[in-house]
């Protein structure tokens, strides 16, 4: 027989019950909450702001370089949808030049995303921008 060890020695003193019911316990009934027999003082929100208000953007760009941008950016890949439901083969100038527009557009609107950095007063908020 091997030697024991610490841990048989600490669990040798213990009465562990392994038996486990047949059927678990029905659970006891729950009630349902009471309605408030006062009524309740809501506060007016009017006065203290919770929220930092934020005028709405402009859904059409101000700037011709953004109008432009998206133009090529939702316009490119139409063009080569458009021409493929047309059946005909489209010049492979064409393509390419489509495929610039479209890449020089995305890369313009990357670059005139507003930068989020300790420049800005609310700037270790990352919160969502309405």
């Amino acid at each position: 027989m091997t030697e024991r060890d610490d841990f048989d020695k600490i669990v040798a003193g213990l009465e562990i019950d392994f038996e486990f019911p047949d059927e678990p316990a029905d659970p006891a009934p729950v009630d349902p909450p009471e309605a408030a027999q006062t009524p309740v003082e809501v506060e007016d929100t009017a006065e203290v702001p919770f929220y930092r208000e934020v005028s709405p953007t402009p859904l059409i760009p101000r700037h011709r370089g953004t109008i432009l941008a998206w133009c090529g950016v939702l316009g490119a890949p139409m063009l080569l949808v458009v021409w493929t439901l047309i059946g005909e083969i489209l010049p492979r100038p064409m393509l390419a030049g489509a495929v610039l527009i479209f890449v020089a557009g995305a890369i313009y609107l990357i670059s005139q995303l507003p930068e989020h950095g300790p420049s800005r007063p609310d700037w270790p908020d990352d919160g969502a921008v309405l």
